[in-house]
């Protein structure tokens, strides 16, 4: 089973590319897959310090994606 860093590091690279793409629909897919992988960190097992903060920081930006789009 991977790491709990590895599961990390693929959510940070797709919400990288969530903001990357100027496809919606894209960009909800890739952060919805970005949430599953945080999802997998958390049932791995290593400490959680490191994934509180990506788990913060998460949330914080799909807030503000949601709290800024006009459609």
């Amino acid at each position: 089973m991977p790491s709990r860093r590895y599961y990390i590091q693929q959510a940070k690279a797709l919400l990288s590319w969530a903001r990357a793409t100027n496809d919606g629909a894209k960009a909800s897919r890739l952060r919805a897959q970005a949430a599953k992988e945080l999802e997998r960190a958390r049932q791995a097992d290593e400490p959680a310090d490191v994934l509180d903060s990506v788990v913060t920081k998460f949330n914080a930006e799909r807030m503000v994606k949601k709290g800024g789009k006009s459609k």
